[in-house]
Parts: C-alpha cells; sequence; structure tokens
C-alpha cells in the first residue's frame, strides 16, 4: 500500500519547506553544507540526485507528463516548476535532491528520519477526475514500491540491513541506483544452461528494476556479436493499464501484470536454437516511449551482459570421423 504524503517529499502534491539550518547557519544552500562536509558534497554532485531533474531522461519524460507533480519529487525546493530547460546560474535546488532533502527537519521532526526515501520511493498512482486533475494518490495500486518490496523482503528473509547498507555503502552520498551501471551489473547473476539463461539477482532486496514503471529487462539475442539485428525473447517488467480497480471508484492507471524478478527467486529464459549471441538489455523507459525517437538507444538502454552462447554438446554420431 503507498504510504500517505508527509512532510517529507510529500510525493509532488507540494513543495517541501525545510526548517531551520544547524549550528544557527543561514540557509540549507549546498554550499554551505559543502564547509564542513567537502567529501559527502563532492560525492553527491555526482549522483543521479544531484541531477534528478536535469537529467535527459527526466528532461524528456517531463514533455509528456504534468511538470509540477514530476518536478516536486526531482527537485522538492524548486520554485520554477515549469517544462524546459533551466538557465546556466540555477541553484541547486532548481536541478535535483539537495542536502535538505535528506537531512533538513521538517514538520514535528528534528532531524533526519531513520527512512527519509520512503517519501520518493513508494507512492501511489495518481487519481484523476474526469477533467484530468488528480485528486489523490492511489492507496491501492503503487507507481513506485521500492519500500514496500524492501519491506517484504526483510519480513520474508530475517535480513535487517537497511536500504543504505547497499546504496550508502561507508557513507557514499553518490547513493547507487540506476546511474550506476556497475552496481546493475553486479546485482544480477546469469548463467547459460543447455538451450536457455537462468537469471537470479545477487544480494537485493526488491524488485529487478524497482522504482519508475518505465523501467524494464530484455533479454536479446543475435546472430552476431554487434546485435544489429536483435531479437527480444523475454522481458521484465511492469504491464500498466487505465482501469476502475478495486477500492477506487476513479480510473486510474496500474499494474496489471507484473513479471519483474524478485529476491530469492531464479527465472529461466528459453533460447530460440541457433541463436549465437544474447546479451540482457536494462530499458530506462518504456518501449512505446523508446519507439517515439525522443530517446537515442546510447541514452535510454544499458547493457548489464552480452556474451556468444554455448553450443550444445554433440552426440557421437554427430560427430565426423
Amino acid at each position: 500500500m503507498a504510504a500517505a504524503p508527509g512532510a517529507r517529499f510529500p510525493q509532488g502534491t507540494a513543495r517541501m519547506e525545510p526548517g531551520p539550518a544547524p549550528h544557527g547557519l543561514p540557509d540549507w544552500g549546498v554550499q554551505r553544507c559543502e564547509e564542513c562536509h567537502a567529501e559527502q558534497v563532492t560525492q553527491w554532485r555526482a549522483s543521479g540526485h544531484a541531477t534528478a531533474r536535469t537529467d535527459d531522461v527526466f528532461q524528456v519524460a517531463i514533455t509528456e507528463d504534468r511538470p509540477a507533480w514530476c518536478v516536486q519529487c526531482h527537485a522538492p525546493f524548486a520554485r520554477d516548476l515549469e517544462r524546459g530547460a533551466l538557465p546556466p546560474d540555477s541553484p541547486a535546488e532548481e536541478r535535483g535532491v539537495t542536502c535538505a532533502g535528506c537531512h533538513a527537519p521538517v514538520g514535528d521532526t528534528k532531524g533526519s528520519q531513520a527512512m527519509p526515501c520512503a517519501g520518493c520511493h513508494q507512492f501511489g498512482f495518481p487519481v484523476l477526475d474526469s477533467g484530468g486533475h488528480r485528486q489523490r494518490l492511489s492507496a491501492t495500486q503503487s507507481q513506485q514500491d521500492t519500500v514496500g518490496e524492501w519491506t517484504r523482503w526483510r519480513e520474508q528473509s530475517g535480513d535487517t540491513r537497511h536500504c543504505t547498507s547497499c546504496h550508502m555503502p561507508r557513507g557514499d552520498h553518490g547513493l547507487g541506483g540506476t546511474r550506476r551501471t556497475d552496481s546493475l551489473k553486479a546485482a544480477l547473476a546469469v548463467e547459460q544452461v543447455r538451450g536457455a539463461l537462468l537469471l537470479s539477482l545477487r544480494d537485493v532486496g526488491h524488485a529487478f528494476p524497482t522504482g519508475d514503471v518505465m523501467r524494464w529487462v530484455g533479454v536479446e539475442v543475435a546472430d552476431e556479436p554487434l546485435f544489429e539485428s536483435p531479437r527480444t525473447v523475454a522481458t521484465f517488467g511492469r504491464k500498466l493499464e487505465l482501469r476502475a480497480w478495486p477500492g477506487e471508484p476513479l480510473p486510474h492507471l496500474g499494474a496489471l501484470e507484473d513479471t519483474r524478478l524478485l529476491p530469492g527467486q531464479t527465472r529461466r529464459v528459453p533460447l530460440p536454437p541457433g541463436a549465437r549471441y544474447a546479451r540482457i538489455v536494462y530499458h530506462l523507459v518504456s518501449r512505446q516511449q523508446e519507439d517515439s525517437g525522443l530517446y537515442p538507444a546510447g541514452l535510454s538502454r544499458l547493457v548489464l551482459w552480452a556474451a556468444p552462447l554455448q553450443s550444445p554438446p554433440t552426440s557421437k554420431k554427430d560427430r565426423t570421423p
């Protein structure tokens, strides 16, 4: 179930308002934080959070979506909520999620919350009226369910690690995620068996892919190593549909099908006879968005694994004397 909007990351329903800056500082500006926390700010500058609004994938996506709702998550302190490129001298607060997003006191809190990510990585689909105006966020259909996935995994596995154990090892403020291809590659285990690939997750506590519903993973085969004419033989993601859902009188988007990889599961992907090469591609946007031509392939697709396929062993009668 989607979490209710709160003061920290109000899930696009409002602009986040920080409390007083610490130690008598006049504000929560990144430059102020950098005076004492230079290493952490340097790590943050290279993160997806720092460029959450200016990121190319987000900039293309926002041309087709409601800018205010999207921007207020990707830049929770932004005042300019319009579409389009920002002026070069725009402050960090307009460009992404800054230090205050996780560390500023808000509402009745007195400092960092135990899980500040819950507000922006756990929320329902927007429920719209007949005029297309957002009325609320669905309480039954999660647009992002990462925190819920992680919570269920902890309950089933007994693992006590927190999100930060994987996404902030040794306090790294780069924060991981889809902008770190090495982490995505490390999360997926691929084994070749006769006529198939076996896919499983390595020490991952949520679905794969998680987060944005547009993300999906495809298994492709080809006859040559450059994959100039690849064929997709399996996909892992969510299929959405606009319809009425139980518990909600107004129709809204929801997940009609969910084929993502789950922790602890192994999925077998049969391969077509004669296929010589295979690869696994992580897609940051939907197939429809890719087919629109707005996204260059190198922008929205990340190759996580590629290899020539093992030839099946031949029997003695097939061998040439």
